[in-house]
Parts: C-alpha cells; sequence; structure tokens
C-alpha cells in the first residue's frame, strides 16, 4: 500500500536562499547542522545533478537510522524541486521505497510543485 504525507510550512527565508541551500545541502547541511548530519559523501555525479548517489550519515543515537544512500531522480531549477529516491541505508528496513521530493511551493492558487 502507498502511502503520501505532505508537510507545508512558512520560512522567513526567501525560496531562492531556500532552493540555494538544497542544491548546496551536501556541503552546506553537515556544517550548518551537524547535530542532524554526520557527513554526506558523494558517491557517483556532482551531488547536485540527475543521476547523483549521495551516502548520508547521520549521529549515533540521532534515530533507529544511521544512513541512507539516494539517488537524485529531478532537479527543477525552474520549480525549485528536488527529488529522489532512497537506494540503500536504514529507513529500507522500514519502508519498502521512500522517495521525497524538496519544493517552493507555488501558492494555492497556482498549484504547488
Amino acid at each position: 500500500m502507498a502511502s503520501k504525507l505532505e508537510v507545508e510550512f512558512e520560512m522567513k527565508s526567501s525560496p531562492e536562499k531556500v532552493w540555494e541551500s538544497i542544491r548546496e545541502s551536501t556541503t552546506l547541511f553537515p556544517k550548518a547542522l551537524p547535530k542532524e548530519y554526520e557527513s554526506i559523501e558523494i558517491l557517483e555525479g556532482d551531488g547536485k545533478s540527475v543521476a547523483s548517489v549521495r551516502l548520508i550519515k547521520y549521529p549515533p543515537g540521532l534515530s533507529a537510522i544511521s544512513s541512507t544512500k539516494e539517488k537524485i531522480e529531478v532537479v527543477d531549477e525552474g520549480k525549485k524541486m528536488l527529488s529522489y529516491s532512497v537506494i540503500g541505508g536504514d529507513i529500507l528496513k522500514y519502508y519498502k521505497n521512500f522517495k521525497p521530493s524538496e519544493c517552493e511551493p507555488r501558492g494555492r492558487e497556482r498549484g504547488s510543485c
């Protein structure tokens, strides 16, 4: 059975700044959020483009998930959207498939990404 979860929240930063943070997450997140990200290693590609593969390690004791291996499937600069599939790691013990998308919504009247 497939399920979908959507989360919406307001941010004080501009969409452009948030998008840049997502695009630079490979280097930015471990530095800016060391309690949440131990490291992000690029295994294939550049870590930003379609087909790139990244290994994300989380600090010990943070959760039951110590690492995830993800492959970027979609990067849409216009919609400010990045989508990837988790292809390895602890999260697959709990989910058959895990495919998050990160995006900047366009507002209810114009639809979202």
